[in-house]
């Protein structure tokens, strides 16, 4: 069997693949300086290419024919649309509206801070009331490990005063 295999391999490579190839045989029929098959293959060309013409015609002429009762449609006010006013479109809406937002945000935090502060000055006024210095001092030393250290002696100092 191996010997079989051999052999076979062994023709092979000596007479060449080529010889048994049908398609490496040239023959071109060439009549009167026109070759027959490259001539019906032309033909077959031209007329593929013109019937992919009469097919994209009769698209365009069905596009055209939609369109053309799109804008008729729309010109008769069956269908639009366009329903009201459009208001917020475009940037200029949306900046106004974050600015908007922004000034919502800062009155609404310095209202609080205003409150806080009225807050602060009636307990400061109340601790200042009573007059105790031990209490002062443990309320400024608190404050002295604090960022707000001087706000809070001067509210002390204001309300002395009073």
């Amino acid at each position: 069997m191996k010997n079989i295999f051999l052999t076979m391999i062994l023709c092979v490579s000596t007479l060449g693949c080529a010889n048994f190839n049908p398609r490496m045989q040239n023959r071109i029929d060439n009549q009167n300086g026109e070759i027959d098959e490259i001539k019906n293959n032309q033909n077959g060309i031209i007329l593929e290419l013109g019937k992919l013409r009469q097919d994209a015609e009769i698209q365009n002429s069905k596009l055209r024919e939609f369109q053309q009762g799109m804008f008729n449609l729309n010109a008769a006010g069956i269908r639009n649309e366009n329903k009201g006013v459009q208001i917020l479109q475009g940037d200029g809406p949306l900046v106004v509206i974050f600015a908007l937002g922004t000034v919502a945000l800062i009155l609404y935090y310095k209202r609080k801070s205003d409150k806080n502060e009225k807050i602060a000055n009636s307990m400061a006024a109340e601790v200042m009331r009573l007059n105790n210095q031990e209490l002062n001092d443990n309320i400024l030393r608190s404050a002295m490990h604090s960022d707000f250290e001087s706000d809070m002696y001067r509210m002390m100092q204001k309300n002395i005063k009073r």
